[in-house]
């Protein structure tokens, strides 16, 4: 009877139709990972504001094109650094991940929503985004946050490409900073909140399940020759 009443708690790994079921990573654990965003006229948010007008000043048409290709949040942003189609050479793998994308993307509305910051450029009128205007808060950062998580777990399973798939999830982040729509500092929370979150995935016995049915996918794409692997943007 004692038994039965723990099994409940044991988070078994789920069917295969969503790898993340019962995966739970409340947000009360994370909040003071993320802590607050720098207050009004302090000091950190002068040095936000500083390196937004930077960019702003500095930024090219070509950065601005690199910044547009991050839009979407999308696992095939992740093809060069891979060297492959993960699409067509890895469906199971392209299936799966963003189901525990969506539970930390979870927690991190939830945080988000408590943050109360306005976004820079609602406050500073001389900032001009070069993205599409947002107003909901910026901080933690959600696009940053699914790039840096994305590129972690990736690197996980895919570890002889991680220092690739990692840039390619900083650059993910910082595109948001390079157009305006978010500070720094934003950014920063939210690669402090990925690095969290994503150990805990990886601890988990639902990751565990993921990363066996994958296994044949990521051999094969282990076994792509290194040499030649295109620039990343």
């Amino acid at each position: 009877m004692l038994l039965a009443l723990l099994l409940p708690l044991a988070q078994t790994p789920p069917p295969p139709s969503d790898p993340a079921a019962g995966l739970v990573l409340p947000a009360a654990r994370y909040g003071p990972v993320v802590g607050g965003p720098p207050a009004a006229g302090s000091r950190e948010e002068a040095d936000d504001l500083a390196i937004l007008r930077w960019l702003q000043r500095s930024r090219t048409r070509d950065a601005v094109r690199r910044t547009w290709s991050f839009l979407s949040r999308s696992l095939s942003r992740f093809d060069a650094a891979v060297g492959a189609d993960l699409n067509r050479t890895a469906p199971t793998l392209v299936a799966g991940l963003p189901s525990f994308l969506r539970v930390i993307t979870t927690v991190k509305d939830e945080l988000k929503t408590s943050s109360g910051r306005p976004r820079p450029f609602l406050v500073h009128p001389d900032l001009r985004p070069c993205l599409p205007l947002e107003d909901s808060p910026p901080y933690p950062s959600g696009h940053a946050l699914w790039y840096a998580a994305a590129s972690q777990l990736l690197a996980d399973l895919l570890p002889e490409r991680s220092q690739r798939l990692q840039e390619v999830g900083r650059q993910g982040g910082f595109a948001r900073v390079t157009c305006g729509v978010h500070y720094p500092s934003d950014v920063d929370a939210s690669q402090r909140l990925a690095a969290a979150m994503v150990a805990d995935v990886i601890a988990s016995p639902q990751w565990r399940a993921f990363r066996e049915r994958t296994r044949d996918e990521r051999q094969r794409l282990q076994q792509l020759p290194s040499a030649d692997l295109p620039d990343l943007d």
